[in-house]
């Protein structure tokens, strides 16, 4: 008999998402908004093997950490350049979707980690062929 837990296909999932309180000011809010859609995760359980990823801690940097903003094709934290760390994050996420099989992320819309348009690991799985959902 086959395990349907071991049949299910997987999908990375923004760890923000998932309610952890990962983001760079250490909350799960969004000004004043729970970040995150309880019932979408619910059903992406059902249908999935939910791999948590975030390419920010997995990268290294801590939380909570100074907001980072997109200046010039840099990624900069407090005056500092973490453009490399934002790359190291994307390919660990990229390792990690490929060792999984994912061919489906839902991540954090407006996070320079993660949106498909602004951020450096949605961009890369999207260059890869992964289908990049923002929540």
């Amino acid at each position: 008999m086959i395990d349907s837990a071991i049949d299910r296909g997987a999908v990375l999932v923004s760890r923000c998402l998932l309610g952890v309180p990962c983001r760079y000011h250490g909350k799960t809010h969004r000004m004043g908004k729970r970040i995150g859609r309880p019932a979408l995760i619910e059903r992406l359980r059902k249908k999935y093997r939910i791999i948590d990823i975030c390419p920010e801690c997995d990268a290294g940097l801590p939380t909570p950490r100074p907001p980072t903003q997109i200046v010039n094709g840099r990624w900069i934290c407090d005056g500092r350049d973490v453009t490399a760390v934002f790359m190291e994050g994307a390919n660990i996420a990229l390792a990690v979707a490929d060792r999984e099989g994912c061919r489906r992320a839902y991540l954090l819309r407006g996070s320079p980690a993660c949106d498909r348009d602004i951020g450096m690991c949605g961009q890369l799985l999207q260059k890869h062929g992964i289908k990049v959902i923002v929540v």
